[in-house]
């Protein structure tokens, strides 16, 4: 013995017109989502004289794409800029499954109309395409510092080593998986023409007097048991790999001939 409706006519006619799918009419009546009851609505629908032929989705008899008037089609595809900006707009809700394109697109050249603008098949064709670039700043000198890191990160993990970053307080900038272990990378950069760099870093001394109370900031040499390498990168591009026993306690070093070995 079949349920009894918890629907009304009434209710079915309220429903229908502001609906975009069976779904939205199953939703409004408060009844299970589903093909049997999309199939006793649309009967239902049918018996009563009412229009659904603007609805879209499971339960339609008519496919949604044949249903969609020349007009109406003339009418969107110069507006849309990709396949599925159109799909959506003709009320395609399917619009990433099956063959909707080959039947769309054989529609659309029924009719003449050109789809040389469409930006692919992607709902990003929703966002107008612009010839103007956002990131238009040059690079400066004053950001190399900033960038160092992820030029050191970036060279590392290209060639297939594993970087991860310490948390605060440590004194070096990078780990670094390598044959050896774990290697303490620290990472320096320079834009001078000297080509010289700092291999210093900034102490907070408080055993000594100075301008506040309790002690000074001061620069000092990096310790042999703090770091294992120095990652250097120069305002030109150069960048070199140092290995703390080339610069040990040194303040600064340029990087000449010397060091060329180590350029990488």
């Amino acid at each position: 013995m079949p349920r009894p409706r918890t629907w009304t006519d009434e209710g079915l006619r309220n429903a229908l017109p502001g609906a975009r799918s069976w779904k939205d009419v199953c939703e409004t009546l408060s009844v299970p989502i589903g093909g049997k009851t999309f199939k006793s609505l649309r009967d239902r629908a049918e018996a009563l004289g009412l229009d659904y032929s603007h609805l879209y989705g499971n339960g339609q008899r008519q496919p949604v794409i044949e249903a969609v008037s020349d007009d109406r089609l003339r009418e969107l595809v110069p507006q849309c800029r990709s396949w599925n900006h159109l799909a959506l707009e003709i009320g395609y809700a399917n619009s990433r499954q099956g063959g909707w394109r080959p039947r769309l697109a054989a529609r659309i050249d029924a009719l003449g109309l050109s789809v040389k603008h469409f930006r692919g098949r992607g709902f990003n064709g929703l966002t107008p395409f612009t010839n103007e670039p956002t990131f238009t700043a040059d690079p400066t000198p004053e950001r190399l510092r900033v960038a160092a890191t992820g030029k050191a990160i970036a060279w590392f993990s290209e060639r297939g080593y594993v970087v991860s970053l310490p948390v605060e307080p440590a004194i070096y900038d990078l780990i670094v998986d390598s044959p050896n272990g774990l290697d303490r990378i620290q990472v320096k950069s320079s834009t001078t023409t000297s080509r010289t760099v700092k291999f210093t870093r900034t102490v907070y001394d408080n055993q000594q007097p100075g301008r506040t109370s309790t002690g000074y900031f001061r620069s000092a040499p990096y310790e042999p048991d703090e770091i294992d390498y120095f990652f250097v990168v120069l305002g030109d591009g150069s960048m070199y790999v140092l290995p703390y026993e080339v610069i040990g306690r040194r303040s600064t070093a340029n990087m000449g001939e010397r060091y060329e070995e180590f350029r990488v």
